[in-house]
């Protein structure tokens, strides 16, 4: 293996970045960034542009936005959003009065009175004199999709519930302006319908706003929604199970929905209007591309000089994690997934957009050749890439990856002359345990192939 960078005697990665965290992501760089920062200097001066290739959550791209021309690229929506906002930032009266603006429009109240009798009844839920009623609280969790009760008003709902429901369709039927995305969707399952309807009246405004301001508006909205979301680990893979293997409520249930589903989204937001928007020594030369990898590779600048590649490794496919910020992104009111099981269809417990993307990296029988598409794109045009990489351990029973690091470097040295193996040494790695759905910290040692000619 080739050289470790060893930060001890400065850092022991307990420190305050000046780059940001956007979202709760999974095997996010945030802390090797310097590691990350440190290699890429050691390769080139800072008038060599970087492509952060699966840009994910915009940490690398936002990390060395002040030195270099950054590409940003990601074939998700929301991360083209996120990283538009992150890299060309924009601060004026508009945006310090936004929040103001969406009060002052009645927006809000009006979203909340047309579904009075579904939020008032989740708030006793949770604050009110049944917040005790375990069994009522997990049949409102289990059935109080919105989206599925356009479909079908299901008949295990408790008839509190069934009553709201319906009365929230006809609000939805009478609808012009405001379809209530967030609500339909999430509202119940994901977030409390108060702070759906009020994310769906923040959506009002951001369509109404010039577009130059759209992206930071919305990128605001994305961290918002990721730090409200009523789920263990923060992401949209699967909401709270409310029961045990035996069926009967978990006790700290309620708690669970008091802590996330108390929390003020409009406040949230505010804070993180103010994060985005005063961003300052970014360079005004950054790109952000919402396209493939491939396509990509082919089309990047010629002042391009480094490409930094973190794909994922394991076979979850990220999309199931970040379908919820996909969709507030789009506004597109996708068609949810769906299986047949008991000779009936039932729609994925997660919610899934139906045509969410499979990345070819997750899939065993299709990585090889992606990987092998990264290399020889990279290496033909004369270009340094850096790929990330995540060891694990088998015995602890860790999560498998699709490819072996041993492949890798083998790959990469049919298209580059040079490969080496760097790494930071030992730090915490999130991850999402899938024995107990807990985001737990592992010990891990993270690794950066630097391949060139």
């Amino acid at each position: 293996m080739g050289k470790q960078i060893n930060f001890s005697s400065r850092q022991n990665f307990e420190f305050e970045f000046k780059t940001f965290r956007t979202i709760h992501y999974l095997g996010s760089k945030l802390r090797i960034l310097d590691f990350i920062k440190e290699v890429v200097d050691e390769l080139s001066s800072t008038e060599v542009g970087i492509c952060d290739l699966f840009a994910g959550s915009g940490s690398v791209s936002q990390h060395f936005s002040s030195e270099r021309k950054v590409v940003a690229v990601d074939i998700q929506k929301y991360s083209n959003t996120i990283c538009s906002a992150l890299l060309k930032p924009s601060q004026d009266d508009f945006i310090d009065s936004f929040v103001e603006r969406v009060k002052a429009s009645g927006d809000i109240e009006r979203n909340l009175t047309i579904f009075e009798e579904l939020v008032r009844f989740e708030d006793k839920l949770i604050n009110g004199k049944v917040s005790s009623d375990l069994e009522l609280i997990c049949n409102f969790l289990e059935f109080s999709s919105l989206y599925s009760a356009l479909i079908s008003v299901p008949s295990e709902a408790s008839m509190p519930l069934k009553k709201a429901l319906i009365s929230a369709i006809k609000g939805v039927n009478l609808g012009v302006e405001n379809k209530f995305l967030a609500a339909t969707y999430f509202g119940g399952v994901y977030f409390s319908y108060k702070q759906a309807l009020i994310i769906d009246a923040i959506l009002i405004h951001i369509n109404k706003a010039d577009s130059k301001y759209k992206d930071l508006l919305l990128a605001a909205l994305l961290s918002t929604a990721s730090d409200v979301v009523n789920t263990v680990g923060k992401q949209f893979a699967q909401p709270l199970r409310p029961r045990d293997k035996n069926g009967n409520p978990k006790s700290g249930i309620a708690n669970q929905l008091k802590k996330d589903r108390n929390l003020d989204v409009l406040e949230i937001y505010q804070s993180w209007l103010g994060k985005y928007s005063k961003r300052s020594g970014v360079l005004n030369k950054h790109k952000v591309l919402n396209m493939d990898y491939r396509e990509a590779l082919d089309s990047l600048d010629g002042d391009i000089g480094l490409i930094y590649a973190d794909p994922p490794y394991t076979r979850d496919h990220y999309s199931r994690f970040y379908h919820g910020l996909e969709t507030l992104c789009l506004m597109d009111y996708p068609e949810v997934s769906s299986s047949k099981g008991g000779g009936k269809i039932q729609l994925s417990r997660g919610l899934y957009r139906s045509d969410r993307h499979q990345s070819d990296f997750c899939i065993k029988s299709k990585a090889p050749r992606a990987f092998k598409d990264l290399f020889e794109k990279s290496a033909k045009t004369n270009r340094t890439l850096l790929l990330s990489y995540s060891p694990y351990d088998k015995e602890k029973g860790a999560h498998p990856r699709v490819v072996e690091l041993d492949f890798l470097i083998s790959l990469a040295k049919e298209y580059f002359g040079y490969v080496d193996v760097k790494s930071p040494g030992n730090f915490s790695h999130s991850k999402l345990n899938r024995a107990d759905l807990h985001l737990q910290s592992e010990k891990v040692s993270e690794l950066l192939l630097v391949c060139r000619n």
